[in-house]
């Protein structure tokens, strides 16, 4: 029975069955008379092929769109072929079939044009045209789905969308094999094969394996000797313990964390802002101390989304998790700003690749565009403050009362800048009101309006922010009815053409009613400016109205105080201030949103003020700690935008959950913006996604490999994993923990699947080549960061400390601490960071690349900070008191290595200091000792875990 490694599961092909059926097309296939199809053929057709037709070429290839005239989802349909009237397969012969030669990029036709298939992809295709191209047959006409019901059925299907149930574990036959559950499901894998797994690995292995995957640091010579002197039963337990109580575990992991929320410390290309972000920092920090302290994984979620909103007490700290949100690259553009934050909870938090929806229904998850803007309206409904709270009290440090004091100038002359522009706007908007009410109820171009011989302000100047104000005002708060404008309501909806007559016609009623200021009656003012003269134009009659309120106003400024003056004013005038001075209305503009209505040469000139203020925070170090935070902003209603279009708003979409999760019974979020309420949703344990998505990030940082292998996506082509049990297991122990991740680690480090050995076993590659049944340990190579870190640890430079702002890394003198304390600049990466596959902070990495490149070798033969640690180095106590080249060889080895040098290591030692110290070049950067030194650092042994 042919049994290749399957593409998707059954239940992806259901999913996909509506987009094979789909609706049925004009062009019907001819009469079917494929042979009987067996229930194996049918199987393989259903698990292997039809899931990589549905996903791969029905977009262009399906009853909605046939390029080239071809269809591919029936089988009449591939033997009939396309324009060229010649079979897209020939029955039997793959290697003469047009299908398959254009899956295999044969020639000049390449299918599918935007990514070529796996090869496990091509071989399904190749088998099934061998067997004859089976097709199982159907029922009746196609089955026609709704997008809702092909939605439903993707959700219920898909394994990842699946509530987590704990699973049973399984039984092996190797019973004293297992020390955790862990072991229990990876062993009947391995025995279902005929494979057993590795031998345990040798302590030194071990304490360096452990002490790299939860410090990011090697152990010291004395740690390793004590770990394999000690004979307690528990010893790796305890060593574990002690490992994951120190501080520097938050560092390691704490990074891992950094690459999901594409940190940095710079927003990205700025404009005239300041670029770099002064308090990114306190994001990394709130991070690793919240690792550190072990803080719950969901409480850990809904702060990073919503600490704002939860009541912290005393300690405050915890606002600087909103930098999850804040801390992404600036786009100069709301929309894309949004999309980044959207994009970093959908993939980093649950694995869903929401920003697809976007533009247009996702293509292969059930995440309709609704989706998406309702999330956008969630985010939209907060705004960055332009003062970020402190974090705690400040310290009086020495720098801390010249910061405050320049601080406090800056924000002044700011706020100077602001206050005069606010009064500016107010009086120009108050007293050249007839300029906005023509634009809010005319429909003049910019011509005709510049025409006007009563206009002074041009197109230009007006502000449309403040247009709109009028209109929202005029149309949706005055009643039709009211004293003062409701004829110039009644006016404003008269035709251009013959608007004389029909004016004087509304004038006639209104000069019918009773003189006052009550609902039905007419102001007395407004009546006797109209006595005056009849408008001819819709432009005139505003122009009448807008002179009575502009004098009006011009009156009270003469008296000096404005509100004072209103103080004297009889009723009539009074609700004609009203209409220019009342709360609520058009010109009353709070100061703190006066800069919505700035044109570009106002909000330049705040901005750079505001640079000047972020330039001094980043650089002053007596600058406290604030936190990048969000703030309500009063709920933003969300409609979607046609193909992702910003200027073409189409249905109003609630703020709500997403339907893959959350079902048909979600509710609209009742709360603010709804930050809370997702952030509560995504955490609760209920979620299926949240806690398959971190255990399987743990997992791969431990294994070098994770269980699923997309992380940050657990969508519909995301294949069922080897060991889907164990990730359940793992799943509902996370929570049983109180989402406790130390207590994760401890049951994945205490398993014998993690102590195994990583030494190959060619008779286990044979029959498992990619180990992903877990039958040794993985070799793994650092990564950048502890690679640094591990240069300066055996240089005995090391700086321990934790937290703080962000150092330069790659310029001398070079600093000493820790590389996750390195400024990054996603606007200028270093080439040294791209080099060694740093994460991009573009945008949410799931995982690094890992490559070998001929930069790696030829930074640390040549990298001055290389030399430097070899030379500090050799300059430790512990190796200079040796003189018998034995010794310090292998005290080299105790350092680099954690384990003692063999004979022929030492040997190989003694000859190559002999043989560079009898070169006695007096150019050498560096001596003979050094030049060792420089050359174990080189090895792979430094710079990979077994």
């Amino acid at each position: 029975m042919l049994q290749p490694r399957l593409f998707a599961t059954a239940a992806l092909f259901v999913a996909c069955l509506p987009l094979a059926a789909g609706i049925a097309s004009a062009a019907e296939p001819a009469s079917d008379t494929s042979p009987a199809v067996t229930a194996e053929q049918e199987q393989f057709f259903e698990k292997s092929v039809r899931p990589v037709l549905a996903a791969r070429c029905y977009e262009c290839h399906g009853p909605e769109k046939q390029e080239s005239g071809l269809r591919l989802d029936a089988r009449a349909f591939i033997l009939k072929g396309g324009d060229a009237e010649e079979p897209a397969a020939i029955v039997g012969e793959p290697d003469r079939s047009k299908l398959i030669q254009a899956v295999r990029y044969e020639g000049d036709l390449q299918m599918p044009p935007e990514e070529k298939l796996s090869d496990k992809e091509i071989e399904a295709l190749v088998a099934w045209v061998k067997m004859g191209l089976p097709w199982p047959k159907s029922d009746g006409a196609p089955v026609v789905l709704s997008e809702e019901e092909q939605r439903r059925q993707m959700r219920e299907s898909h394994w990842a969308f699946q509530p987590i149930v704990r699973p049973a574990l399984p039984e092996v036959s190797n019973a004293a094999w297992p020390q955790t559950g862990i072991d229990r499901f990876v062993l009947a894998k391995l025995e279902q094969r005929g494979l057993a797994p590795s031998d345990e690995a040798d302590r030194p292995t071990l304490i360096r394996r452990l002490s790299f995957d939860l410090l990011g640091l090697p152990p010291s010579p004395a740690n390793v000797e004590a770990f394999v002197a000690d004979e307690s039963p528990d010893a790796y337990e305890q060593l574990v313990d002690r490992l994951l109580a120190s501080p520097h575990y938050g560092e390691r992991w704490g990074r891992h964390w950094l690459d999901l929320a594409r940190y940095a410390d710079t927003r990205g290309y700025a404009f005239n802002r300041e670029r770099r972000y002064p308090y990114s920092y306190t994001y990394r920090d709130y991070v690793i101390r919240a690792l550190n302290e072990d803080k719950p994984y969901d409480r850990f979620v809904v702060e990073q989304l919503a600490a704002d909103l939860l009541d912290l007490g005393d300690d405050n700290r915890a606002l600087a998790g909103l930098g999850f949100l804040t801390v992404g690259r600036k786009f100069n553009n709301r929309h894309d700003d949004l999309d980044d934050q959207i994009d970093v909870v959908g993939r980093g938090l649950m694995g869903l690749t929401v920003a697809c929806a976007r533009c247009h229904d996702h293509k292969y998850d059930p995440i309709p565009m609704d989706d998406y803007y309702s999330l956008y309206g969630v985010f939209a409904s907060s705004t960055e403050p332009g003062e970020l709270p402190l974090i705690g009290v400040p310290e009086e440090t020495p720098g801390y009362p010249g910061f405050k004091k320049r601080l406090d100038e800056l924000t002044a002359e700011r706020d100077r800048y602001v206050a005069e522009q606010h009064r500016k706007l107010l009086d120009v908007s108050r007293g050249r009101v007839v300029e906005y009410l023509v634009r809010a109820l005319t429909s003049l171009d910019d011509d005709q309006l510049k025409a006007l011989p009563f206009t002074t302000l041009g197109p230009d100047d007006l502000k449309s922010p403040l247009v709109q104000r009028w209109r929202d005002y005029l149309q949706k708060q005055v009643k039709p009815d009211d004293a003062a404008v409701g004829l110039l309501l009644e006016w404003s909806k008269l035709p251009d053409e013959n608007f004389a007559e029909g004016a004087a016609t509304v004038l006639k009623k209104w000069q019918a009613l009773p003189a006052g200021t009550e609902p039905g009656q007419f102001n007395p003012i407004v009546r006797e400016k109209l006595a005056e003269a009849a408008p001819a134009t819709k432009a005139d009659a505003i122009k009448l109205f807008a002179d009575v309120l502009s004098g009006l106003y011009e009156q009270l400024k003469s008296k000096g105080d404005v509100v004072a003056a209103r103080a004297g004013l009889d009723a009539a005038e009074q609700q004609l201030a009203g209409v220019l001075l009342d709360a609520g209305s058009p010109t009353d503009i709070p100061l703190d949103q006066v800069q919505q209505y700035f044109n570009r040469a106002e909000r330049n000139e705040v901005t750079e003020r505001q640079k000047k203020i972020d330039a001094h925070q980043v650089n002053s170090p007596g600058a406290p700690p604030r936190a990048m935070v969000l703030q309500e902003n009063g709920p933003h209603n969300p409609r979607i935008f046609l193909r992702g279009n910003h200027a073409r708003p189409g249905k109003p979409v609630p703020r709500q959950f997403l339907y893959v999760v959350a079902g048909e019974d979600r509710e609209p979020f009742p709360n603010g913006s709804g930050r809370l309420d997702l952030a509560r949703k995504i955490a609760d344990p209920a979620n299926p996604l949240t806690s398959r998505v971190i255990v399987n990030r743990v997992w791969m940082h431990h294994f070098g490999e994770p269980l699923v292998d997309t992380p940050s996506d657990f969508g519909v082509r995301c294949e069922r994993p080897d060991h889907a049990e164990l990730l359940d297991y793992l799943a509902t122990k996370l929570v049983d923990s109180g989402w406790s991740l130390k207590a994760l680690h401890r049951e994945i480090l205490r398993s014998s699947v993690y102590q195994q050995q990583s030494i190959d076993r060619p008779d286990a590659r044979e029959i498992d080549p990619e180990n992903r049944l877990l039958w040794r340990m993985n070799r793994r190579r650092l990564e950048f960061e502890i690679t640094r870190d591990s240069l300066l640890a055996a240089a005995g430079k090391l700086d321990m400390s934790l937290y703080g702002r962000a150092v330069e890394l790659t310029t001398a003198p070079f600093t000493q601490r820790r590389a996750v304390y390195g400024f990054v600049d996603r606007q200028d990466l270093p080439n040294l960071f791209r080099v060694f596959d740093f994460a991009s902070p573009d945008q949410s990495s799931p995982r690094r690349p890992q490559t070998t490149v001929p930069q790696q070798a030829l930074f640390m033969m040549n990298s001055p900070f290389v030399m430097e640690q070899a030379r500090s180095l050799i300059a430790r106590p512990e190796l200079a008191r040796y003189e018998a080249t034995d010794k310090r060889v292998d005290a080299l080895y105790r350092l680099l290595f954690g384990r003692e040098a063999s004979a022929q290591e030492l040997e190989i030692g003694r000859q190559f200091i002999e043989a560079t110290s009898a070169d006695n070049n007096a150019d050498a950067k560096l001596n003979a000792w050094e030049q060792y030194a420089q050359l174990l650092m080189l090895s792979n042994e430094f710079v990979f875990v077994d």
